[in-house]
């Protein structure tokens, strides 16, 4: 794996990319959830390693990446992702989106439908209503910085402690790391995603989508974008939970493999997808993948 910087009118960002560049063809970029960065998706750029080139690269304030000087929206941080993979040198890409990247990945595709081919999405938090403003009261909340180490105590049990079962220490840690980094604004892409109007965008992305849907918390959600996207599919994994880069980065990369590579596609699904009235309950932040 090789790590780079480009850099836009906006500041420099963040890219980890795969060793091998794979056969000719479009990368895939991979757009991570927050508070996170693109090491969420290492053990899928080695699984993909010389069949694909992949490129991670952290969102505006995540990770390596600059942040920026003020509350952004998903348009925003839509307009500088693109603004990044234009200056990288690339286009036309696939995209891979997990949570605030499969968010990302739509507003991309319907800011410059020319810059993207095909769209991954994986836990889509497809959100309307009281649920959306549930999450965003949740997860958007301001943070201030202390001298108390304390202050970080939660987020440790949540990530480190309570980390997912198949889940590593060293990914755990990494994650509790990547919040770090991020603090104290770390909530500001959460207030972007759950202020998102997914209802007034989704139906207006016409490129080929493929939702891969672990079972967990956000397979409802999931199923409800699958019927929002005009061109989706929707592939149920229901023997995954949580932890699936680690525990399935080979058969999460044969899917998108799959799909990237086939010469038509359709709106076929799984099952049916389902309606906005999803599962909610306790909120403390985006479940591990």
């Amino acid at each position: 794996m090789s790590r780079r910087y480009v850099t836009t009118a906006w500041g420099q960002t963040h890219l980890t990319e795969s060793a091998r560049p794979g056969p000719p063809g479009p990368p895939l970029v991979c757009l991570h959830a927050t508070a996170y960065s693109g090491q969420t998706f290492l053990p899928l750029i080695e699984a993909l390693d010389g069949r694909r080139r992949v490129i991670a690269p952290d969102t505006a304030g995540y990770g390596g990446s600059d942040p920026p000087e003020r509350r952004w929206d998903i348009e925003a941080y839509a307009r500088e992702m693109r603004a990044a993979i234009r200056a990288a040198g690339e286009g036309p890409v696939d995209i891979l989106g997990y949570h605030t990247g499969a968010l990302l990945a739509a507003e991309i595709a319907l800011q410059d439908p020319d810059l993207v081919r095909r769209i991954v999405m994986i836990g889509v938090p497809y959100y309307l209503g009281e649920a959306r403003a549930e999450r965003r009261a949740t997860l958007a909340q301001p943070m201030a910085l202390t001298n108390r180490l304390g202050q970080f105590a939660e987020r440790w049990a949540f990530l480190v402690g309570e980390r997912p079962s198949g889940m590593s220490l060293s990914r755990g840690f990494a994650n509790f790391v990547d919040e770090l980094r991020a603090y104290p604004h770390g909530w500001w892409a959460h207030d972007a995603a759950f202020s998102y109007a997914v209802d007034r965008a989704f139906p207006l992305v016409r490129q080929p989508v493929l939702i891969l849907n672990p079972a967990n918390h956000l397979s409802a959600p999931s199923r409800a974008a699958g019927a929002a996207l005009p061109q989706a599919q929707v592939r149920e994994l229901p023997h995954l939970s949580h932890a699936i880069f680690e525990l399935a980065a080979e058969e999460l990369a044969d899917h998108v493999e799959a799909f990237l590579n086939a010469a038509s596609l359709d709106r076929s699904r799984d099952h049916p997808a389902s309606g906005p009235g999803f599962e909610t309950g306790p909120v403390r932040g985006v479940a591990q993948l």
